[in-house]
């Protein structure tokens, strides 16, 4: 969903939201160097948080921002934007890349912008190291009555690729087809009786991370009774076709699996929503730079009610 529609855009439209911050008016002391640590938080839920320390006099980190898809196809390095602000009686005093001092995490100067009468700096950093290790292997895989199969989700896993093999042989195409979730429909792949099992292999989210190894499913034996009673409940979907409810709360939408997303971005019937935490859809305000609409629908190439312009990916962009 994050295509790259201009990268200075990116950095100017975080200017010009932290210019709204009034700055001081008295003589300044200019910061001569900035210095930043990057480290991949992988205490977070989703293995997506980046801290960032700052080691220098004058200034603090006030808002990360990590994108771990990268910029565009050209290049899929994940990167970060950094807001600083500067302590009162300070100001940055430049944007060149030798004025950073970045480590951790393969950190490399991408580009800079001022802001706020220079009492507010972004950074864009690409993080070419980011999220280097393997993954644990998926545990506590287990079949249902109908045919569909789950497992304990693994820390750190964007996705997952699922394998079904029966008889010892795996069925389908070569290529594993991917879910990110925990959960997915094989009902529709056992046509016949025989001994089943699935593999599952956990995906990092990051180039850097190696996905785990393939591990198997206990064996799901299907005589002509079992496979009566799994065509009779079978589904089409593969655990992402689901079912919009409502109730005093809100709305939300849960898969025919049982789950449902929670704070995260979903795409359903072709259209973004986000839910909240609980698992609630969001309406009329900002996500980040992203709006959604009364009826919880992404806008994309319009003005926002509140007069901003998003562009064809949703994104905010000055005009």
């Amino acid at each position: 969903m994050k295509k790259r529609h201009s990268f200075i855009s990116i950095l100017l439209a975080a200017g010009l939201l932290a210019s709204l911050v009034p700055s001081a008016a008295y003589a300044r002391e200019k910061i001569s160097q900035v210095s930043l640590s990057f480290s991949l938080n992988k205490e977070s839920e989703d293995w997506n948080l980046l801290d960032v320390e700052s080691d220098g006099e004058g200034y603090e980190v006030r808002k990360v921002d990590l994108f771990p898809e990268g910029l565009d196809k050209k290049s899929s390095q994940p990167y970060a934007v950094v807001i600083l602000d500067a302590e009162d009686e300070y100001y940055f005093s430049s944007i060149k890349e030798k004025y950073f001092t970045l480590e951790g995490e393969g950190a490399v100067f991408d580009e800079a912008a001022r802001s706020n009468s220079n009492s507010t700096m972004t950074l864009a950093v690409h993080l070419k190291e980011l999220g280097e290790g393997e993954l644990e292997d998926p545990e506590n895989l287990t079949w249902n009555g109908a045919g569909i199969a789950s497992w304990e989700p693994v820390y750190g896993a964007a996705s997952y690729s699922v394998r079904l093999c029966r008889d010892g042989k795996p069925l389908g195409a070569a290529s594993a087809p991917k879910t990110d979730v925990s959960v997915y429909n094989l009902s529709t792949k056992i046509t016949r009786t025989g001994n089943y099992y699935f593999q599952i292999k956990a995906n990092g989210r990051f180039k850097n991370t190696k996905s785990s190894q393939w591990v198997n499913s206990p064996t799901l034996s299907v005589d002509e009774d079992t496979l009566a009673f799994i065509r009779e409940h079978a589904s089409e979907d593969t655990g992402k076709i689901g079912q919009w409810f409502t109730d005093d709360k809100g709305t939300w939408y849960q898969y025919t699996t049982g789950y449902y997303p929670r704070s995260q971005w979903a795409r359903i019937d072709k259209f973004w929503y986000y839910f909240n935490d609980e698992g609630y859809m969001v309406t009329g305000q900002w996500v980040d730079r992203y709006y959604v609409g009364g009826d919880g629908k992404m806008l994309t190439d319009t003005i926002t009610p509140d007069g901003y312009y998003v562009d064809e990916t949703g994104c905010w962009a000055p005009k």
